[in-house]
């Protein structure tokens, strides 16, 4: 079957084993469609060629873990869902062990024995009953693989703890910028801003219900994201464009006792130096250092798929030998999640 990997230093599309089942409560998944992730991204730059995965990406690492299909096989003891072969179905990536302390205490997401599943972008995938979820048989699977970054998003969202009437800001206009946007508006959020420099990413924010959208590089930039809240600064803040000069600017821009939450898979060598100790002590704010899982909120991310904007989502769709120009697509910022189409 085919598989796209990262083998260091190239992408590649390449042709492995069909995958099987494990064990009973296994359950085969033949892919739809697969999506770019900012991660992946990261992976297939080199940002990572020099840390713990450097061995992996020698030898091949499969890559995808946003993705969704068709149940093709069910192992005997994948009962709990009440799934049947044909049935469609989004997947997540990781499976948990219900036994460790943090799953004991119910943070399954900090998980010490996560069995980790990826290479999603792929032909089949074989996953735990756990990590999948039912769709809607009229559910459009073209906007169902964008499952497990909304999730992402969802579970960020929580995490600043939103009330209706906080004054909202997103830095970073990509697919995570767009739905983090769309959530939080969802959550009560107003004068919802996005912070991007690319103009066609701008207007599609617009179209998917930004109230407004600002270019972080116009010199005037500062002082018209201070009128909107007038002059106090917003109530939360996510950074999602992964660039470092953005995290002082978010801050700058933050309302005392606010909100930062850094969502963007940010370079091994970011620090939150950027913040200084006694503008942080006198603004008395909560930083959010990173959004790791989201086990909680795929069935309510499933939910809400059909209240989204998805059509610049999801615009940009590539055949697995096409994967050169997908990722060369997001990369350069032509798309905002470029999607593999792998079967109907």
């Amino acid at each position: 079957m085919r598989q796209i990997q990262y083998k260091l230093p190239n992408v590649i599309l390449t042709d492995i084993p069909e995958r099987q089942l494990r064990k009973d409560t296994d359950v085969k998944v033949k892919i739809a469609y697969a999506a770019v992730c900012g991660s992946d991204i990261h992976d297939v730059s080199g940002d990572f060629d020099n840390t713990f995965m450097r061995e992996a990406f020698l030898a091949g690492h499969n890559i995808g873990h946003e993705a969704c299909g068709y149940v093709a096989e069910l192992g005997k003891n994948a009962v709990s869902k009440g799934l049947k072969v044909g049935d469609k179905v989004a997947l997540y990536y990781n499976s948990y062990c219900g036994k460790c302390h943090f799953c004991n205490i119910g943070k399954q997401h900090l998980c010490e024995n996560i069995d980790v599943t990826i290479g999603f972008m792929s032909d089949y995938a074989v996953v735990d009953e756990q990590q999948v979820y039912k769709l809607p048989d009229d559910m459009d699977l073209k906007k169902a693989v964008l499952a497990e970054p909304v999730s992402i998003c969802l579970h960020g969202v929580d995490m600043c703890h939103i009330k209706p009437g906080d004054t909202v800001a997103v830095s970073g206009g990509g697919g995570i910028g767009n739905l983090t946007m769309q959530l939080a508006k969802l959550s009560g959020g107003v004068k919802v801003t996005l912070f991007e420099p690319i103009a066609w990413k701008r207007q599609a924010a617009l179209k998917a219900g930004a109230d407004y959208v600002l270019d972080p590089m116009a010199p005037d930039f500062h002082e018209k994201a201070m009128e909107i809240t007038g002059g106090y600064g917003f109530d939360v803040i996510f950074e999602c464009s992964g660039a470092k000069p953005t995290i002082a600017s978010c801050y700058d821009l933050m309302s005392r006792g606010g909100v930062l939450e850094l969502m963007a898979l940010f370079k091994p060598e970011i620090t939150l130096d950027a913040i200084g100790q006694f503008s942080a002590m006198q603004k008395e704010t909560t930083v959010i250092a990173g959004v790791f899982q989201s086990p909680y909120t795929m069935q309510r991310a499933v939910s809400l798929l059909d209240r989204l904007e998805t059509e610049a989502l999801t615009a940009c769709l590539f055949e697995p030998d096409q994967y050169q120009e997908a990722f060369r697509a997001q990369k350069e910022g032509r798309s905002l999640k470029s999607i593999f189409h792998f079967s109907d």
